[in-house]
């Protein structure tokens, strides 16, 4: 099956085939937090990512392989592929982890899905769409959400920002990422992108590890091997391909309203599984980035034109 590029005239609305993979981003992700505290509370880091990100990879690409798809990669792309590796890959989770490993699970999911706000920045420089007052506001409710909780970290001396501005790192580059892809559209198989980039941001991830990570490795425990798990089938494969999917396929606005529910989810999810007991700063920027979320992502349908009376 030959692949085909994307339509430029997507329809600004979320379809209801694409339900099925918003509710997967949503439940999946949001879920993963909590899992990926539990894992980098055992493992380093980076040799986290090192032992998951190859077979996530390998698993988008036999679903590619399965569906018809060629797996090769014209030589003119693979400079945009690198790219794109880096931003939405290596950068994303060399950042988030260690971030994470400092940070509650609910805290980091907070700060890490600021990300649409920032994506909308970055579609103003790239993409030149329009930054309306409604997006104004949003990027406004987002900032003030991220300054609570970077702010409650520098009042508290046994907290170190560090970890938080790594967490906002990781959401600016997940951010430039995307928009990267929306802007290039290579004419490539979803899913095929998907797991090569997976596969080359796992290389300086996996060149840095011994130098960050060090320690002796120990054989994980049950539930760090339900974290490597989890990530590989669930959050790597699963959840990757539905997400780059509505990426591609969908105006960055609307492919990033996928994300809106995550957060929540992460909060939730890290109460139950970790007993973690978000205080008022985190509900409060819980509260101030889903709102400027909901202000950035949300398109109004248009209003049907008046249908003319018969003469």
């Amino acid at each position: 099956m030959a692949p085909q590029p994307p339509d430029a005239r997507a329809s600004p609305h979320v379809s209801a085939g694409a339900l099925i993979p918003v509710a997967i981003v949503t439940l999946v992700w949001g879920c993963n937090w909590p899992v990926l505290k539990m894992g980098v509370a055992e493992m380093a880091p980076l040799t986290f990512r090192m032992l998951t990100l190859p077979f996530a990879a390998a698993g988008l690409l036999a679903i590619a392989k399965l569906a018809g798809d060629p797996l090769g990669i014209p030589r003119r792309l693979w400079g945009k592929l690198a790219l794109l590796a880096l931003f939405n890959i290596a950068g994303w989770n060399g950042l988030v982890l260690f971030g994470l490993q400092q940070l509650p699970a609910g805290r980091s999911v907070i700060l890490a899905f600021t990300m649409p706000v920032w994506s909308v920045l970055f579609s103003l420089l790239l993409l030149h769409e329009p930054l309306s007052g409604r997006k104004i506001v949003g990027m406004a409710l987002g900032v003030l959400g991220m300054a609570l909780l970077l702010g409650d970290d520098i009042r508290h001396l046994e907290r170190k920002p560090t970890a938080a501005l790594l967490i906002l790192g990781a959401s600016m580059s997940w951010a430039l990422g995307i928009v990267l892809l929306r802007k290039w559209k290579l004419p490539l198989s979803q899913t095929v992108v998907s797991g090569w980039m997976m596969l080359l941001g796992w290389v300086p991830l996996a060149l840095l590890a011994p130098f960050f990570d060090q320690g002796p490795l120990r054989i994980p425990s049950g539930a760090a091997w339900f974290a490597i798990l989890y990530n590989i089938f669930l959050a790597g494969t699963l959840a990757h391909w539905a997400f780059f999917t509505l990426a591609r396929t969908l105006p960055v606005a609307v492919s990033s309203m996928s994300s809106l529910p995550v957060p929540i989810v992460g909060v939730f999810s890290g109460m139950l599984l970790l007993g973690e007991r978000p205080g008022p700063y985190e509900w409060g920027a819980l509260t101030l980035v889903v709102a400027a979320m909901v202000a950035v992502l949300w398109t109004p349908k248009p209003a049907r034109a008046p249908v003319p009376p018969d003469n």
